[in-house]
This record gives C-alpha cells, structure tokens and sequence, in this order.
C-alpha cells in the first residue's frame, strides 16, 4: 500500500476485537502524520453480532466510509464475515487477509443462486469460493498461531502484524501504538503476536500473493 488514499475495512463478530484493531490501525496512521476518518458499524449489541469498522487515511480525508468496492484492504476475523463483506467492498486488487475460520452466520443466504447459503458452508468450501474470485486473498491460521503464544484472544493482533508489512507505516509506530493502548499486564503478549504476524509476513512475502 502506498502514500493514497487507503481504504481498510476490519470486519468480524463481537468480541473478536474488532473494535480494538481498528483503534490501533486508526492510531498508528494517524502517529504517521496521516488525515484520518473512522467510522464503526454495529449489528447486534450483544457478542456475536457483526461488527465493521471502516478506516480511510491518506493526505486528506474527506470521508469516514469506504466507496462500494474500493476498499484497498480487508482484514477479517471471520471467514463467513469476509465472504459477507467483500461483495460490497473489494475489488480484484483489494488486498484480503483473513481467519481461515469461523462460526456459520445467521445471515447466509438461502436462495438457490447463492454458493454460500446453497450448501457450500463449510470453512472449506467459503474458501475455496474465497480463492477463485480473489487473487489477493490470505487465508490464516490466526486462531492456531495464537494458540501457540498461549492465548487465543491474540489472533486479532496477528492479522495485523501481517497487514501492517502492507502498509507504509514503519514497525516502530505499530510497536508503540500497541504498547500505549493494550493492557500493561498483556502488553508483552500483544507485542509477541504482532511480530508474529509481521514476522510471518516477512517470511512469506513472495509466497503470500
């Protein structure tokens, strides 16, 4: 991603920490000198319930919501979220990183057109359908790499130790915003599971895509 207008969708379920993810990004473009516009979509109150959050930074920002199908990047806690939201937002050269799981939504569709709600609902099949329209797309074990630090609430911060090797903020600022804005007590966790998944970028940058 380079200095234009980025467009970053977050999209998963409540208490995946989508919110959270999106104070980071939102914070760590804005320590770069960016012009920054959020804006959060609930669904249901409770956990469980679909959240997005839209962010956009660049030299300057006019709007908080991403144009249908502009979105430069998507990163997602939920493979069923990210089969949901990339019929609005992405494009063929959105940048998708993704959970290669999920919990089958209560909005899969059931007309007989649609592959997602017509019996290809397993993880396995929404990504196969994932990989044939997308060319951009990283599906990940984040729930097992967070697993191995210990904690599964970390996966969060691994998808985006993975988006941030995309984007053109230095590491140091993402270290920094994630330091000031976790717990202190899971500060040295937080930060494990970002160079983790920033690690696993750098590793397979030539493979990813």
């Amino acid at each position: 991603m380079d200095d234009l207008i980025q467009n970053i969708l977050i999209c998963g379920i409540g208490g995946q920490g989508v919110v959270l993810a999106g104070k980071i990004i939102s914070l760590a473009a804005f320590e770069s000198g960016k012009d920054i516009k959020t804006s959060e979509v609930h669904g249901m109150s409770q956990r469980g319930g679909s959240v997005s959050t839209h962010i956009r930074y660049g030299k300057k920002i006019f709007s908080p919501l991403i144009p249908g199908n502009e979105a430069t990047a998507i990163l997602s806690f939920d493979i069923y979220e990210t089969a949901r939201y990339i019929r609005s937002f992405a494009n063929e050269k959105t940048i998708i990183i993704s959970s290669n799981r999920g919990k089958i939504p209560q909005w899969t569709p059931k007309d007989k057109n649609d592959k997602i709600g017509n019996g290809i609902i397993g993880e396995e099949g929404v990504a196969g359908l994932l990989r044939t329209n997308f060319k951009y797309l990283h599906l990940i074990d984040d729930k097992g790499m967070a697993l191995d630090l210990g904690n599964i609430k970390v996966s969060n911060i691994i998808l985006i130790g993975i988006l941030s090797g995309f984007s053109d903020i230095k590491k140091e600022i993402w270290l920094k915003v994630i330091e000031k804005n976790i717990p202190l007590k899971t500060a040295d966790l937080n930060i494990k599971a970002f160079l983790t998944g920033r690690n696993y970028y750098e590793n397979n940058e030539n493979k990813i895509f």
